[in-house]
């Protein structure tokens, strides 16, 4: 990949969360925690997409300055109540069925959680429902044989994380 595209997956990930987030009217503090997540969320979806992987080198810093953001701006620890029991679902899920979700999954998820907070959750179960309506019609197209085809999850959260923020 081009530096190039790295950088505009980056700017064009970033802005999307922010304009978002100021259509919202949020505060400054969430606005920079959704341009840390939004950047993160497009060079990771530009790698799942490329490489069917989730680079630690982007996700893991991303979810620390996210996670520094929100404990700054005061977050509450009962809105990562059910953020937390969903990320420890899927991380049994990985490690029980490797092949159907990987650890980066989690991992991404971990950084939905400290970008998102409480509409964790919801941005989840939203990209889920995304993934499954493009799923759905390649195994009445292509039978059992779609089911062993990996599809990159983190497309889906991405759009289902912008999807939960509008509420």
């Amino acid at each position: 990949m081009t530096p190039r595209t790295l950088i505009a997956a980056t700017v064009m990930g970033a802005l999307a969360f922010l304009a978002l987030g100021a259509a919202l009217g949020l505060d400054l503090l969430t606005l920079a925690r959704f341009a840390v997540l939004g950047g993160a969320l497009g060079l990771l979806v530009l790698y799942d997409v490329r490489e069917h992987r989730i680079p630690n080198r982007i996700v893991l810093p991303a979810a620390g300055a996210c996670a520094v953001l929100s404990l700054v701006g005061g977050i509450r620890p009962s809105h990562l109540l059910a953020g937390v029991v969903l990320l420890l679902a899927l991380l049994v899920i990985a490690l029980m069925l490797p092949r159907a979700l990987g650890m980066g999954d989690v991992k991404l998820v971990l950084l939905l959680l400290c970008g998102l907070d409480a509409t964790t959750p919801r941005a989840v179960i939203f990209g889920i429902a995304l993934l499954a309506l493009l799923a759905a019609p390649l195994v009445i197209r292509r039978g059992r044989a779609a089911l062993t085809s990996a599809l990159p999850l983190a497309p889906f959260l991405a759009a289902g994380s912008l999807l939960a923020l509008l509420r």
